[in-house]
């Protein structure tokens, strides 16, 4: 009987073995189910983050457009005190006409074409004055010009896709002695 039972003893070691080596002799790796979940969370992941990754790109343009806004309100100021100072420079001048030197002001090694003491609204005025250029000239701005209740100025965009009035800045010039330039931003929509 004794013997019978270390008989039975063995064979429960022994079984015992098999088992628990066919748990450890499990292969590395992972099962199909295991890859299959892991992609749907990385899909969910990918789902909610894009339109934050998507906010990003329209922040960055508005922010963008509102660096040039102040470099604009600044440079203005700026050349408008440059040339009342300057002895050489009349801030009661108009522009001159078409797209002449006029009455101009140099500005670290530039000049800038001004109306009545202000850059004009063009690329050898507030452009030049704020270190921008038109895609054309490689720049990362759209430079037009528009017109709006009658009064002139340049259009200045990101180099996007947006319609007018979206994500864009104007300028326009002095229409006249001790006006200031007109500055619009529109930034809601970039």
């Amino acid at each position: 009987m004794l013997t019978k039972r270390i008989k039975d003893e063995d064979l429960i070691m022994t079984r015992l073995a098999q088992i628990t080596h066919h748990t450890q002799a499990r292969p590395n790796g992972f099962t199909l189910i295991e890859l299959v979940v892991v992609i749907i969370i990385l899909g969910v992941l990918a789902v909610v983050a894009a339109p934050k990754f998507i906010s990003l790109k329209s922040d960055a343009y508005a922010s963008s457009m509102q660096g040039v806004a102040a470099a604009i309100s600044s440079g203005k100021t700026m050349v408008y005190s440059a040339c009342v100072i300057s002895t050489s420079c009349d801030e009661t001048a108009p522009a001159g006409g078409g797209n002449g030197s006029g009455n101009s002001i140099t500005v670290e090694g530039e000049i800038v074409i001004l109306a009545y003491g202000y850059p004009r609204q063009t690329a050898t005025g507030i452009a030049r004055m704020i270190n921008i250029a038109d895609t054309s000239d490689g720049g990362e701005f759209e430079l037009t010009t528009y017109t709006s209740s009658g009064r002139t100025g340049l259009r200045i965009r990101p180099d996007a896709d947006y319609d007018a009035n979206k994500c864009e800045i104007r300028y326009s010039q002095p229409l006249a002695a001790g006006e200031e330039p007109l500055i619009e931003v529109y930034i809601d929509e970039c």
